[in-house]
């Protein structure tokens, strides 16, 4: 699945924002550390139950669905202060949210056999994840102070 592959982007800017992020305030950088936490717990959940999203099984993609919906209410629950996170906040909910949603359409059309159905989620799901590189980009710019 292309979602589960963009969100190992989030992985490697863990480890640059950790680097960057001294110019930072404290306040920012630990909720900079909150989101990306969160975010890089989700690919590394959906990554897991889809065997690097390499599986077709629709048990599995319902998981990685799971993965998702729970990323997005823990992505919600970080309290934000900073306006700027609070926009890339809402931006990984949606996200997240949408991809759950998407994932789980498709996987109820692909158990239909429903083609036209799974053709739709699954145009649903790559406009679900189109946001992801941006929202990384960005997020990574803003925590690095750059």
């Amino acid at each position: 699945m292309h979602f589960l592959r963009r969100y190992l982007i989030l992985v490697t800017v863990t480890a640059a924002v950790s680097l960057l992020t001294v110019s930072c305030r404290e306040s920012k950088v630990s909720q900079c550390n909150k989101i990306i936490q969160v975010a890089n717990k989700a690919v590394s959940e959906a990554k897991t139950v889809t065997n690097g999203g390499q599986t077709s099984n629709p048990q599995a993609m319902l998981q990685a669905a799971d993965a998702m919906e729970k990323a997005s209410a823990e992505m919600q629950a970080i309290d934000v202060k900073d306006a700027k996170l609070q926009d890339y906040q809402i931006g990984f909910v949606n996200m997240y949210r949408d991809t759950s949603d998407a994932t789980r359409n498709f996987v109820t059309a692909f158990e239909k056999k429903d083609r036209s159905g799974a053709e739709a989620a699954l145009t649903d799901l790559q406009q679900a994840t189109t946001p992801e590189k941006q929202l990384v980009d960005e997020l990574n710019t803003y925590c690095s102070g750059n």
